[in-house]
């Protein structure tokens, strides 16, 4: 009986402990990461905007476009078992692309500009913003969630795409 108030003791301890931690870390992570692709600012925004043509991005397991109203979509996005929901914020041709973002566990946006290098290369700036209100998910987040590395994979997809 002793050796259980023990655990329980622990495991409270451990859980008082990872709230603490929780309620330090920032609520909000953010990154912007840059890259030149080898393509027009018009054919790299075409892509990036284009929701039904999504089976290059080999990271996702399903994209389902829920409603669309002019150039404003809402769509769910499903990756290893989780779904985000995604819903266009603006839309510039050729220079700037915005959407909100929410699961379960998070909401965000994400934006990105285009600036024509040349009429064949194109600076692609995207900045993605998470944030975490459950203290307990922001630990999660900073030990599991790479916000660099799913931007990479996105970009490497994206380049893979557009250099076919």
């Amino acid at each position: 009986m002793k050796i259980l108030i023990y655990i329980l003791i622990g495991i409270v301890f451990i859980i008082l402990i990872i709230l603490i931690i929780g309620l330090f870390l920032p609520k909000t992570k953010t990154l912007i990461k840059q890259t030149v692709y080898n393509a027009s600012a018009e054919k790299v925004y075409n892509t990036v905007t284009n929701n039904r043509d999504w089976k290059y991005r080999t990271s996702l397991n399903d994209l389902k476009i829920i409603e669309t109203n002019g150039d404003i979509e809402t769509w769910d996005e499903t990756s290893e078992g989780n779904t985000i929901r995604f819903r266009t914020k603006e839309k510039r041709p050729y220079s700037f692309y915005s959407f909100e973002m929410e699961s379960r566990f998070f909401k965000g946006h994400w934006f990105a500009e285009f600036e024509a290098i040349d009429n064949e290369n194109t600076l692609f700036t995207a900045t993605e913003s998470i944030e975490y209100e459950n203290p307990f998910i922001r630990v999660l987040a900073h030990v599991f969630m790479d916000l660099d590395k799913y931007m990479e994979t996105y970009q490497e997809e994206l380049r893979n795409k557009l250099e076919k």
